[in-house]
């Protein structure tokens, strides 16, 4: 295999190809400025392993060699970058007056060329609804489940074509692709269910009772997330059929989940307002936070998991910072929202009843007004879902389906390895024998994931690292601490007693206090 970005170059007969890289700097081993510096704010992959001080030589020669690679792959994505030349484009005001927030989608499907302006529409579906939206990860498919059993699968670009669709007769009350199109999980009324892309049931697993409410999908580890009324969170391997872990959460009734993109850390809301983050190897929550007065409506991570919104019933929609597990800013909205999700680009999108507002650069920095609106009349939101690689979000609603042009909502630039809007059948085929060849252990979740493959310093080193600490923070406990005033036993009777002997003035107190003036 080849670094993506190059291409084979065939020399004179008979001689090996020469793989060559398209840069700026022809494959050279300099780096020009504009790389470099590109190098060190977009492509650096942080501070490596150091081989200094390890004993044992094939370690040591792992390690230099690991690092070699990783600073070979740097520099390749730098040089590399040049042949991305796609770049997103927003809607841009021309004079202080005009908002972009009141550009509607008629207005703007006659700006784009015809085969965008296709990717606009509704679709009325107003007997079965509300309808929940989930895309594959590749955003080529749309899945629909209605409230009251329909549950379709479509080809959602250039209009709405539906491939197969089911009415299973029972709730729907969340949907979700498994690892590609051609499976996908349902949670209905009792029993989760699997289906395939044309709606056979393959599995019903009745161990998920009495109800699922939310379901997530952990595309690396395989795992399907489930969580139910009674707070039970269950982690279920879709290649094995085995159960991995189930915890509980004690927090009651939960309805609200996400999964965070870059650890596939659980990110759960309650009752209470409080957001719990969840791993399959704690029984306990590595994180909890207090996020809102009342109820957690919904969750949205950011594709760099650096930034949480969680929207409440009180009627605000907060963003975290999840490194630091401290609130940024906060947001107030006319209706408590509905339903949340972020785009590939950072864009955030809020459903308020029957408004849907869509926030650009609304994570990192406070926006002052929505980037853009969309009004559904007559109409309550029920599911947002951004599609990756499109400028396209899908809204699930009570009478059905609309998808509406949100300009740079979606990455330009897509990784073919990574998920391939173009892919054939026997790429797909490929791709899912190479998925379960990599399938990551449960184990491997966690908070910080670029703990994995580092070097564990010396046991001595770390304990006295460690010892350090501790009598720093004794001496700073010493430091800070007042002198405590004890008065344990000053209000004994005996003590009371000579007290009142010690004011008495008597001859015999004269007589010796005369004697010691002396």
């Amino acid at each position: 295999t080849r670094p993506e970005g190059s291409r084979t170059v065939m020399g004179k007969a008979g001689s090996s190809s020469v793989p060559r890289l398209l840069s700026s700097s022809a494959g050279s081993s300099k780096l020009t400025k504009a790389e470099k510096r590109r190098l060190n704010t977009r492509y650096s992959r942080g501070e490596g392993n150091t081989s200094k001080g390890v004993t044992k030589p094939v370690l040591k020669r792992s390690i230099k060699r690991q690092e070699a690679k990783i600073s070979a792959a740097e520099r390749q994505a730098a040089q590399a970058e040049v042949l991305q030349p796609t770049e997103a484009g927003y809607l841009e005001a021309e004079g202080p007056l005009e908002r972009t927030a009141r550009v509607r989608q008629s207005q703007l499907a006659g700006m784009v060329d015809v085969q965008t302006a296709q990717k606009a529409y509704d679709v009325q579906l107003d007997q079965l609804g509300p309808y929940r939206v989930a895309f594959t990860p590749n955003g080529r498919r749309v899945l629909l489940g209605g409230r009251k059993g329909h549950v379709a699968v479509a080809q959602w670009e250039g209009g709405f074509r539906v491939l197969s669709e089911i009415q299973v007769r029972e709730t729907v009350r969340d949907v979700c692709f498994l690892h590609d199109h051609t499976s996908f999980a349902v949670a209905q009324h009792k029993n989760l269910y699997i289906y395939d892309q044309n709606g056979t049931e393959l599995h019903c697993l009745r161990t998920h009772r009495p109800q699922v409410n939310r379901l997530a999908f952990l595309r690396y580890h395989w795992l399907l997330a489930t969580v139910g009324p009674q707070g039970a969170l269950r982690y279920l391997d879709v290649s094995t059929g085995e159960n991995v872990a189930e915890h509980r959460t004690r927090l009651g009734d939960c309805d609200c989940m996400r999964a965070n993109p870059w650890n596939a850390v659980l990110h759960l809301g309650h009752s209470n307002g409080a957001v719990t983050l969840w791993t399959p190897n704690l029984a306990e929550p590595v994180a909890k936070l207090l996020c809102h007065k009342g109820a957690v409506a919904d969750v949205a991570i950011d594709r760099g998991g650096r930034y949480m919104a969680t929207a409440g019933k009180d009627g605000t929609l907060k963003v975290w910072d999840v490194r630091t597990f401290r609130p940024l800013h906060s947001y107030t909205t006319p209706r408590p929202v509905s339903s949340m999700d972020v785009s590939d680009r950072g864009l955030l999108a809020a459903a308020c009843g029957a408004a849907v507002h869509i926030y650009k650069d609304g994570m990192a920095a406070r926006a002052g007004a929505p980037y853009m609106t969309h009004r559904l009349p007559g109409r309550e939101a029920e599911c947002l879902r951004f599609c990756p690689f499109e400028d396209v979000l899908g809204i699930g609603h009570s009478k059905g389906y609309s998808s509406i042009l949100v300009p740079g909502a979606g990455e330009a630039n897509f990784d073919a390895f990574e998920a391939n809007p173009y892919q054939t059948g026997k790429q797909r085929r490929e791709a899912e024998v190479v998925s379960l060849l990599e399938k990551l252990p449960p184990d491997s979740i966690m908070l910080d994931p670029t703990m994995l493959g580092k070097v564990d310093r010396d046991q001595r080193e770390r304990q006295k690292e460690m010892a350090v600490a501790k009598a720093k923070r004794i001496e700073d406990i010493k430091a800070n601490k007042r002198a405590k005033r004890k008065t344990r036993g000053r209000s004994k009777a005996s003590r009371r007693a000579a007290k009142k002997e010690g004011n008495i003035v008597d001859a015999k107190r004269e007589r010796r206090r005369a004697q010691l003036e002396e």
